[in-house]
């Protein structure tokens, strides 16, 4: 086994294990969500859009999922919705014992839109592609904390998988961005933290160093054409990355690193 290889399975090993800790805290601390209901909500069916990032291609399937009917929390231009969604999605969606069978052990998920300028979830193509372009951008953060890993950091970096969620059933079929929701905190107590952002904001309250050097290292390693910003998760699993060119962005974390 060559010495790149052997890299590759340890942060997998160490990437892995990570995650299983995760999972384990999630589960001894039971459903954070419980208290929504939101199994009881009446499913829908959707169509799932998942990156290859080898083939550079979206794969379909079809599950179904239980969404709420109102954010719980937006931004300037999406909202974010509690979403549930089986480990396995049935074998056709329209099988409705599906609908209501286990839901209280469904996986949490947020799921987020684009809005148009009414203010309501945008349905149009241009919406649609923004989604899309947001999942291809997440896998390309991944591919660079993937080169972060190589240089054998303290502490090593992910993203969460991320997806497009195409809701069939709904009127012009909106595209919504779907990834896990992480709960719990990192080993200092911490839960969700954004740490940077891509218009220049950067955390000095906890003052993580691995978020910053991260972002840093995006820039260097991709000799000035991507920087990586928006950093924000639990511990070091991030979520919702944003890649940029511009070396404008990268100047206020080499100043916060001096």
């Amino acid at each position: 086994m060559t010495t790149l290889s052997y890299d590759k399975v340890e942060v997998h090993k160490s990437l892995c294990e990570k995650i299983r800790r995760a999972a384990a805290r999630a589960i001894s601390e039971g459903d954070p969500w419980k208290k929504y209901n939101i199994q009881s909500i009446p499913a829908e069916r959707v169509v799932r859009h998942c990156y290859n990032p080898t083939t550079r291609q979206f794969v379909k399937d079809e599950t179904i999922v239980k969404v709420e009917k109102e954010p719980f929390t937006h931004g300037a231009m999406r909202h974010c919705y509690r979403m549930k969604k089986m480990a396995t999605p049935p074998q056709s969606a329209s099988n409705h014992r599906f609908h209501s069978y286990g839901w209280s052990r469904a996986l949490n998920y947020v799921a987020k839109c684009y809005l148009d300028e009414n203010g309501v979830p945008d349905t149009s193509r241009e919406g649609s592609d923004a989604v899309l372009t947001d999942i291809i951008l997440q896998y390309e953060a991944a591919h660079w904390a993937n080169e972060f890993n190589k240089s054998d950091p303290p502490r090593k970096i992910d993203f969460i998988r991320a997806y497009a969620m195409e809701f069939v059933d709904r009127p012009g079929k909106p595209m919504f961005a779907v990834e896990r929701f992480i709960a719990g905190s990192d080993s200092y107590g911490n839960g969700f933290l954004k740490h940077n952002t891509n218009s220049g904001y950067v955390d000095l309250e906890t003052r993580r160093k691995t978020p910053q050097v991260f972002s840093a290292h995006s820039f260097y390693a991709s000799h000035g054409e991507r920087l990586v910003a928006d950093i924000q998760g639990v511990g070091d699993l991030y979520t919702d990355p944003q890649v940029s060119s511009f070396i404008l962005y990268v100047i206020p974390f080499l100043h916060w690193m001096h």
